[in-house]
């Protein structure tokens, strides 16, 4: 029952290992995890790309054909006549705004904030990511030092089997214990297989996050964790920033819809001409129609302007946008206080965590050396026959117990200090 173990760990000696970092790097140029944040950003830039196109003037073409028909009076005859009109049309038009209450500059404003705040959103989306990679990184690291607890545990069953055979032979004790130490090894056994089967759900969750593919095999260094380049953030240091660039969104929003109500200048300019078969000398009867190129040119025309648009009353609406406003600066205001208290309470729940598991943790290492010793001795003592296997194996557990608390302890106090004092 046991010889499939040792091929299962050195199995594991020629994978390729991972450190957290190189994990957390594959994690971060994984680019389909931010699609939506990064197209964001795109968005965002190219409207800021594309306002200055709005000092540019328009121009805008036009044409047309037009057919009349119907019955008209003679001016010659003094009769009614059947006739159709044929005509034509085409020009340019253009405009310009000279002034338009500094909108320009503050529409600039504008999209300048929401591309601070979409980089922002990024940001938070990269940390969340590489918490997400942390954890399962630290996971496996836990997974991989049970197996290796379970390992250890297996070899001391079969060592104990070992010791029972030769007290078997001096008849010191019954052949019970054996089936019993048969037992707990075959549970050993059944939790190895249960942890490795955790481990490559694990392993596939942490291909995922990378974007590699999910069968991939690997092993973890637990002692890479500490050597993490840029630690993550606390999320609600992401929020509150993105709270205080959402009121300054809303101050520049407020004096971009503000200079709507200023007056402004416009220059604009046209030019066109047309035809029509109508266009004729009625003074001589018989006359024909002028031709198309006398009537291009002789019905020419050009048109420039400047216009002042003065808004005096829009029905309440800039009231409406501004007490709204108001509002809305309001509730971010609330919300930021929210996130501040939010992110002293957590900061002071880590800092309060560290100090306990530090302490705790050296409790515990204290109390697994000690039950080792025990188990030592103990161990000793079923040599001779004078213990009986309930109790080497409830040493056993004990000391094994309290080994898993204190790595696993040891690995919480490593993620807590992970994390931006």
């Amino acid at each position: 029952m046991y010889i499939g173990f040792p091929l299962i760990v050195s199995s594991s000696l020629s994978q390729q290992s991972l450190t957290l970092q190189t994990c957390i790097d594959r994690a971060l140029v994984n680019s389909s995890q931010t699609a939506t944040e990064s197209s964001l950003i795109s968005s965002s830039r190219l409207d800021k790309q594309f306002h200055w196109w709005s000092l540019l003037p328009n121009l805008v073409a036009n044409a047309g054909v037009n057919t009349s028909f119907g019955r008209r009076l003679d001016p010659f005859t003094n009769t009614f006549a059947t006739s159709s009109v044929n005509s034509q049309f085409f020009g340019l038009n253009s405009s310009v705004q000279l002034f338009n209450g500094f909108n320009y500059f503050r529409k600039g404003r504008v999209y300048a904030t929401t591309i601070q705040l979409n980089e922002l959103v990024l940001s938070a989306k990269l940390n969340e990511l590489k918490i997400q990679v942390i954890e399962t990184y630290v996971t496996l690291c836990k997974l991989s030092k049970q197996k290796q607890l379970t390992q250890s545990r297996i070899e001391k069953y079969i060592q104990i089997q070992t010791i029972q055979r030769l007290l078997i032979r001096e008849g010191r004790i019954n052949v019970i214990d054996t089936l019993k130490s048969q037992h707990s090894l075959l549970r050993e056994q059944e939790l190895f297989s249960n942890l490795s089967n955790e481990c490559k759900l694990k392993n596939m969750q942490l291909n995922f996050l990378m974007g590699s593919p999910l069968r991939t095999d690997f092993t973890v260094d637990f002692t890479s964790t500490s050597m993490i380049r840029d630690k993550p953030k606390i999320q609600e240091k992401y929020r509150l920033e993105s709270l205080e660039i959402e009121l300054e969104l809303l101050r520049h929003q407020l004096k971009s819809d503000r200079s709507v109500m200023l007056p402004s200048i416009s220059l604009s300019g046209l030019v066109g001409t047309g035809f029509s078969t109508n266009n004729k000398d009625y003074s001589l009867p018989g006359s024909p129609t002028k031709s198309y190129t006398d009537q291009i040119n002789q019905n020419l025309y050009e048109g420039i302007g400047v216009s002042l648009n003065v808004p005096l009353f829009n029905r309440g609406e800039w009231l409406k946008t501004n007490q709204l406003n108001a509002v809305k600066q309001l509730e971010i205001e609330s919300k930021k206080e929210v996130a501040d208290r939010l992110l002293e309470k957590h900061q002071l729940e880590l800092e309060q965590y560290r100090l306990n598991n530090k302490v705790k943790l050296e409790q515990i290492r204290e109390l697994a050396d000690n039950l080792q010793l025990i188990y030592t001795k103990s161990l000793l003592l079923y040599e001779e026959g004078r213990l009986t296997y309930t109790e080497i194996e409830t040493a056993l557990m004990e000391w094994q117990m309290k080994l898993i608390e204190a790595e696993l302890l040891k690995m919480e106090h490593e993620i807590l200090n992970l994390y931006e004092h």
